[in-house]
């Protein structure tokens, strides 16, 4: 079974992290692509015949947890994967262990996520989580990247104190620069709202013109993804 390689392998606790992931997307896989030819099964499951961490798969896995650390609930993986892989079916793309990975999969899983929270509010006759539905789509992209982006160096969650130590150090700075964070972050995060002025100037950012193009609808959907900032 695929839970005794855990034991044959010798797997360390992180490990055996990616490794749950790797079946669940092997699971998700074939549930979606049952008759795909021998190469493609091949590359979208565990193998049982070597040492999975030396997949492609469990690296991609693993890459996964590393970059959405915080983001995600355990129990939230199954949706995450099962999300991408329903997209890049219906949309007939090409499916690999690589599309779980990266900022496309994470705007693929909001967006997915938005949608089925809806369905579920609807559903249980509950107000949904803000979605901003009517707004440009590439502004609430920038601001999901954000997010993910920041959770990733952050090594989970971010703190306040973690987050004035990166702008101290100059990363904020050439991040913002080079387009890695929104400026709408800068603008509206209550963690830099100290050094935000400062920043700005620094990059050529007019706080004024960035905080007149957010929408109620914008500003409301920021706080409830940044919501750990409000607390």
């Amino acid at each position: 079974m695929l839970i005794e390689a855990i034991f044959e392998w010798n797997m360390k606790p992180e490990e055996v992290e990616a490794y749950k992931l790797a079946i669940t997307y092997d699971e998700e896989f074939r549930k979606l692509y049952p008759d795909a030819d021998a190469t493609v099964t091949r590359q979208n499951t565990v193998p049982m015949r070597f040492d999975p961490r030396k997949s492609n798969l469990f690296r991609h896995c693993w890459k996964l947890r590393r970059e959405t650390r915080g983001l995600l609930e355990g129990s939230e993986y199954t949706n995450y994967i099962r999300a991408n892989l329903i997209i890049i079916k219906l949309n007939h793309g090409r499916v690999g262990p690589n599309a779980i990975c990266g900022d496309k999969a994470w705007i693929r899983y909001k967006v997915w996520k938005r949608h089925f929270d809806r369905k579920q509010a609807e559903a249980s006759a509950k107000a949904p989580a803000p979605s901003a539905a009517t707004t440009d789509p590439k502004l609430i992209a920038n601001i999901d990247r954000t997010k993910k982006f920041i959770f990733e160096k952050c090594d989970g969650a971010p703190t306040k104190e973690k987050m004035l130590e990166l702008s101290k150090s100059g990363m904020f700075k050439f991040w913002l620069s080079s387009g890695k964070i929104s400026p709408i972050y800068l603008a509206l995060s209550p963690f830099l709202a100290d050094d935000c002025a400062k920043l700005a100037e620094a990059c050529s950012i007019s706080l004024a013109l960035t905080r007149e193009s957010v929408t109620a609808e914008v500003k409301e959907y920021f706080d409830y993804e940044f919501k750990h900032e409000h607390v």
